[in-house]
């Protein structure tokens, strides 16, 4: 590929091996439904950005990784991992091989991207602005959530508050008539309503602390993990008006 050029990085030592739990399998394999290309750096933290920069996820993870890895196609390179039951990686000047730990005759080789055409995340995680909605989401609500929102074919998930209860629902926000499902996740005082896109909340499933800001942007946060995910805008926001109330 024009895209995949063969990387020279300079080891004076000779690279320690890593390897890949299932975890760690099963976060990039997530990653790279968001974006599927990725530059792992050294340490025991590993983050991706969305192409659209909608979307930061940043896990910690127990492997420590000692060299940077620039992967242009995560989900290649996760098939390749998943060719063997244990996989070691070696990081080689140019390429990193991927070992069979219960039979060194089998090996992968895959070459390092060019980080400077992969779209990375800033240097820190982000702080919200704000915590104006926090709730508990379950992994089982999270579940059925997504699956309400394949079945009734809608495209969005919406936060509601009414001064009592909050609920969160999947709906079409531009059809008034749309089927809908929801579920309440706590009590509030306050009115608000505040909307993501299905397609945005591709996420692990896990028991999750939520966190909106009304700066549009929520915090969803399970051990070790987080995903920062932007917030859409309500068609009658602007003319402050709450309409996404659906029972």
């Amino acid at each position: 590929s024009s895209f995949q050029r063969q990387i020279r990085i300079p080891y004076w030592n000779v690279p320690a091996m890593t390897v890949i739990s299932n975890r760690t399998r099963n976060i990039l394999r997530n990653f790279a439904a968001i974006n599927n290309s990725i530059v792992i750096k050294p340490g025991n933290q590993v983050r991706t950005l969305s192409i659209n920069k909608n979307i930061l996820a940043s896990a910690v993870v127990g492997e420590k990784f000692e060299h940077q890895i620039s992967i242009y196609d995560l989900s290649a390179f996760i098939s390749g991992v998943d060719l063997f039951t244990q996989t070691e990686l070696h990081p080689e000047s140019n390429y990193v091989r991927l070992i069979d730990t219960q039979d060194s005759r089998r090996q992968s080789r895959f070459y390092y991207a060019d980080p400077e055409i992969i779209v990375q995340p800033p240097e820190k995680d982000l702080d919200l602005p704000s915590v104006d909605v926090e709730f508990d989401l379950s992994a089982q609500d999270y579940v059925n959530l997504m699956k309400a929102a394949r079945l009734y074919k809608v495209a969005d998930a919406c936060v509601y508050g009414d001064g009592n209860t909050m609920q969160i629902c999947v709906t079409d926000k531009k059809n008034e008539t749309s089927n809908s499902y929801a579920v309440e996740v706590g009590k509030t005082d306050k009115e608000f309503c505040h909307c993501f896109k299905i397609e945005n909340l591709n996420i692990i499933e896990a028991d999750y602390h939520i966190e909106i800001s009304n700066s549009k942007v929520a915090k969803f946060t399970t051990q070790d993990l987080s995903y920062w995910i932007a917030l859409e805008p309500w068609p009658l926001e602007s003319q402050g008006m709450i309409t996404c109330q659906v029972f």
